[in-house]
């Protein structure tokens, strides 16, 4: 299983393409219209949480459990 380093610089796309599960997350979060955002995909995770008044260590923290599922497979 390799190391997960998911950061608040790191773009909603990038997290979401390298490790689905983590779509969960942010559905939770952020609701499921999150994905047709025009800001998803490109957006960083921090300003993601910024927009939501959503705590980035917390999110962050979900996001790295959701993708060692992923990591698992």
């Amino acid at each position: 299983m390799s190391a997960l380093n998911i950061t608040g610089d790191m773009t909603t796309g990038e997290v979401t393409t390298k490790w689905p599960a983590t779509k969960e997350v942010f559905s939770k979060h952020f609701g499921s219209s999150c994905f047709t955002c025009p800001a998803f995909g490109s957006e960083p995770i921090s300003i993601a949480c910024s927009m939501h008044s959503t705590d980035l260590n917390m999110f962050v923290g979900e996001l790295v459990a959701a993708a060692q599922k992923d990591e698992q497979k």
